[in-house]
Parts: structure tokens; C-alpha cells; sequence
């Protein structure tokens, strides 16, 4: 009769202390970077050398596909590397989807995996995941004859967990790059719009008011002159023009006051302001304004209510003043998680997708401006029966 081998306590001490030196290297090596590809490919190589893999890689989950492809690997051929692998097909698609390892022992017969590669004698497929979401998979491959062991699956689930957070690491540090990315361009964008407001107000002020004053200034100087001459018809016709002059300048004064004074869009809504804004403007111009809601009852977001009044009052100063359009509508509407706001008029039109153009280009800019701030976007458009379409999207998954 023959004794069954004892098992090396000593053999199984050593490996597992191995086995934590092992852990322990790769762990101090993937907290001293953030390059996902560089800590994925040092991870795969420590892993493939402690269980003795021939061929290893680490294939990572697409969300928006729901397919996986290789990041990295190690000893497979260029045509392996290049493919794909759909959630559920496959080993690797099997692990991913369920969550859960895999090892194999000797040729694949089971029926889910048809299509894997026959010469495979043993192999571990484990996933890549971070509190239950799995980011890819970690597949370890042996030559034939020389199978993974319980112990080679322990290191190997280690191995996984590690790799797993060298992703998630990478992923975060990536979505902060990003955010620190839009947040530079969201000021650099609230500098400029503050930037083309005080250009646009100077503007008005030089080419409107001191032009108006000077030539105010002017016609009193003739005035006095005619007076002194003895001529009051004269005299009385150069104040009728400075009266009219007057006139004139108040108006554009109080456009600008218009402009620049905060909106009762808190007390009122935006709907009801907008609409009292197309009477106004479109009145004092003489041009017909239609406008429609199509939000409901409730309201939108603050902010959002906000920067879209400031959109329409720049669009439809721009439609007024500088396209001659005798009709302008505008419609407000909210649905598919996001505020829409159109502006259009029967003046003269623009070149499809045009961003900035010659009539008004300011305060094209300053829409823009205004709508990625809150992180809108905008249109500008010929309308098929003419004229001009302006439209602005804000989504409201950010506000309250």
C-alpha cells in the first residue's frame, strides 16, 4: 500500500510568501503614476511571469458598445490584438457580463463558448471591476499540459483587483483633467462675454450718445449765433432740431437701459417676460412679434431662465436692428432634459451654419458666449422662408 504525498507546508509557505512580494511590488509601483497604459502593461507583464502564462492581456469594457478590446497584452499574435469581443461572447464575454472568473482545464466543450480558440489547455479569465462595475476582463493563458492551480487563481484575483483600480484610477484622473479643461474654457468664455458687454456698451456710447451730443452742442452754438444776428425764425427752427435731437438720443438712451437692467424674469418667469419683451421691442420698432410657449407651467431652472432671456434680448436686438426684418417669432420650449429658445426673422438671411457674421457680429459672439457658460449650444441658420433662425439648447441635468 502506498502512502498519498503529504503536501510541503513549507512549499505552500513559500509561495504565499511570494506570492504577497509579488502584490506588494506592483502595488507600490502603480501609486507612483496615472498612465493607464503604462501601469496596465506593467501589471500584465508581473502577473504573466508570476503564474507562468505564456500569453496574457487585458481587454477593456467600451459602455457606449458594450464590447471589449484589448489594451494591452503580452505574447499574442498582431490579428488577436486587433479584434473585439461583444458583452456576453466568449470567455471573456461571458466573465464580463456575469461578474464572475473563469478557469479552464483542458479543451473547451462547453457549448456557450463555441468559436474559442481549441489549442487553449488552460487558461484564467478574470474580471476587472471596482464596487461591481465592471471596466474589462484580465485573461492568463498556459501551454498546453501545464494547468493553473487553486493558488494561481488566488494571486491572479489579486492581480485583478489591483489592475481593476489602475483603471478606475486612470478613468478619474481623466474625468478631472477634463473638468479642470471646462472650467478654464467657462472662464475664459465669462471674460470674454464680460469683455464684449462693456465693448458693445462703449460702442453705443461713442457712436450713439457723445456723437449725439456733439452735434446737440453744435446746433445750441448755431442757435445763439442766429440769436445774436437777430434771426428768430432761424433760431427757433435750430432748437426744434436740437428738441428732435434730444428726442432721439433718449430713446436710444433707454434702449440701452433696457438692456443693461436686470430682467423681472425672477418675480415674473421667463415665459411671461419674454413675451412682454417681443411687445416692447418689436412695438418700438414698428416690426410684428409673434411669440409662443410651449414650456407648461412649471418653470425652469434660475440660471437657465436667465441666460435665455439674455439669448433672446441679444438675438432679437440683432433681428430688429441690424437684419430689417418685419416679422420676428419666438418660441420657448422644455423636453428631452433640455430648454430650447428660437428666434427668427424675415430679414435678410446667412450662410448655413454661420457662427459669426457681418451684421450684428458682437452680439452673435456674446450668445455664444452666454450658452457655453451654461453649457448650451447654439445655431445659426436660414430659414427656409428666409431670413434668419437662431436657436439655443441648454440641458438641464446640471441645475436645479
Amino acid at each position: 500500500m502506498h502512502n498519498a504525498p503529504t503536501p510541503d507546508p513549507g512549499s505552500a509557505g513559500r509561495r504565499s510568501e511570494r506570492d504577497l512580494e509579488i502584490l506588494a511590488s506592483i502595488g507600490r509601483k502603480l501609486l507612483g503614476g496615472v498612465d493607464l497604459d503604462q501601469q496596465l502593461g506593467l501589471t500584465l507583464r508581473l502577473a504573466a511571469d508570476a503564474v507562468g502564462a505564456n500569453r496574457a492581456s487585458v481587454m477593456l469594457l467600451d459602455d457606449d458598445s458594450r464590447t471589449l478590446a484589448i489594451r494591452c497584452s503580452v505574447g499574442l499574435p498582431p490579428e488577436a490584438i486587433l479584434g473585439t469581443v461583444a458583452l456576453g461572447e466568449g470567455i471573456a464575454g461571458w466573465v464580463a457580463e456575469h461578474n464572475q472568473p473563469f478557469i479552464l482545464h483542458g479543451a473547451v466543450t462547453d457549448s456557450r463558448f463555441e468559436g474559442v480558440d481549441p489549442t487553449i489547455d488552460s487558461s484564467l479569465c478574470l474580471p476587472l471591476a471596482v464596487e461591481g462595475r465592471v471596466l474589462g476582463v484580465l485573461n492568463l493563458t498556459r501551454q498546453p499540459g501545464n494547468r493553473f492551480t487553486v493558488e494561481d487563481l488566488r494571486l491572479a484575483s489579486s492581480l485583478a483587483d489591483l489592475a481593476s483600480l489602475a483603471v478606475e484610477k486612470a478613468h478619474l484622473y481623466a474625468t478631472l483633467r477634463e473638468r479642470e479643461e471646462r472650467v478654464s474654457g467657462l472662464l475664459e468664455a465669462a471674460i470674454n462675454a464680460q469683455e464684449a458687454e462693456r465693448r458693445r456698451i462703449a460702442d453705443e456710447m461713442h457712436d450713439g450718445f457723445l456723437q449725439a451730443l456733439t452735434g446737440l452742442f453744435l446746433q445750441t452754438e448755431i442757435a445763439k449765433a442766429t440769436l445774436g444776428q437777430g434771426g428768430t425764425a432761424e433760431a427757433m427752427a435750430a432748437l426744434d432740431s436740437v428738441q428732435n435731437a434730444i428726442l432721439h438720443t433718449s430713446d436710444e438712451l433707454r434702449d440701452v437701459v433696457w438692456g443693461a437692467r436686470p430682467a423681472p424674469v425672477d418675480e415674473l418667469g421667463l415665459a411671461p417676460t419674454l413675451e412682454a419683451m417681443v411687445e416692447e421691442v418689436c412695438s418700438a420698432c414698428e416690426v410684428q412679434g409673434h411669440f409662443v410657449n410651449r414650456t407648461g407651467d412649471e418653470r425652469l431652472p434660475g440660471a437657465v431662465e436667465t441666460v435665455l432671456y439674455r439669448v433672446a434680448q441679444e438675438a432679437l436686438r440683432n433681428a430688429v436692428k441690424h437684419a430689417d426684418a418685419s416679422q420676428v417669432w419666438v418660441a420657448l420650449e422644455r423636453g428631452e432634459g433640455e430648454a430650447r429658445l428660437s428666434v427668427r426673422d424675415d430679414g435678410r438671411g446667412v450662410e448655413p451654419d454661420v457662427v459669426l457674421d457681418d451684421r450684428g457680429s458682437a452680439s452673435l459672439a456674446t450668445i455664444q458666449e452666454r450658452l457655453a457658460l451654461a453649457g448650451g449650444r447654439v445655431r445659426i441658420d436660414p430659414s427656409p422662408e428666409g431670413g434668419t433662425t437662431i436657436s439655443a439648447t441648454i440641458p438641464l441635468g446640471g441645475f436645479r
